[in-house]
């Protein structure tokens, strides 16, 4: 079951001349997959973040998010579907330092007409889900970049999304606590949350079982370790 599809999907922007950040994407992310969406700064990655978040609309195409074409949609009823159906982790963590890591989770849910005492309950659930079960006292400022990206990561999953979306999240990390980042994606994964990362490291990309790489807003390669296929744009190698 296809939980992400964007059907010849261009974005651009006015200048002298026009730039077009996406030009004719195609492509489709189901359920329980794990991937990266790989490319150098300009390629393209970041706005195709914002695409298949419905943070902002294509200039043509379209987009379906858990099978809802997304075109027709109110502001109002994205922003419905962002809450319900999509989890954001950024790169820069995102999190109210003044308030405790429980509450900041608890915000994942807030546009979701649940009870404050089932929010916090669902919150403390999550974070144990990401290893923190014995930090739910603590606030942002007590914790280490590794562990502030973990409570940004239960936020993202607090609301059983449909999709995750990763934005360079390991990008503030040094190079083990990435790595246990990425491992607690895995898990997640295997759990059965669908997990898209946008990155421009090749290293990590590489980790995951499919890696579509991007350059000049277009998707020039499509591979997946597991049928040791690399699709590449225009054919098959």
């Amino acid at each position: 079951m296809s939980v992400l599809r964007l059907e010849q999907v261009c974005r651009s922007y006015e200048a002298n001349p026009p730039v077009k950040a996406l030009d004719g994407i195609d492509l489709e992310v189901e359920a329980g997959e794990m991937l990266a969406i790989v490319g150098p700064s300009g390629s393209g990655k970041s706005t195709l973040l914002n695409v298949m978040g419905t943070l902002d609309r294509p200039t043509s195409g379209r987009v379906w998010v858990d099978g809802a074409e997304t075109s027709g949609l109110s502001d109002a009823a994205l922003s419905g579907l962002r809450a319900a159906r999509l989890g954001f982790v950024f790169q820069g963590f995102h999190l109210m330092e003044t308030v405790g890591v429980v509450d900041n989770v608890a915000t994942g849910l807030l546009y979701q007409a649940i009870p404050k005492r089932q929010r916090r309950r669902r919150a403390c659930e999550a974070l144990t889900k990401v290893g923190l079960g014995d930090r739910l006292d603590a606030k942002p400022t007590q914790l280490s970049g590794g562990q502030r990206q973990r409570v940004a990561i239960a936020r993202a999953i607090v609301a059983d999304p449909a999709l995750v979306l990763a934005d360079e999240p390991t990008g503030n990390l040094d190079s083990a606590t990435s790595g246990d980042i990425m491992k607690l994606f895995a898990d997640l994964n295997q759990a059965g949350a669908t997990i898209v990362v946008i990155t421009h490291d090749n290293e990590l990309a590489d980790q995951l079982p499919r890696t579509v790489v991007m350059r000049d807003g277009q998707v020039v390669a499509d591979r997946v370790k597991a049928s040791d296929m690399v699709k590449v744009a225009g054919g098959e190698s």
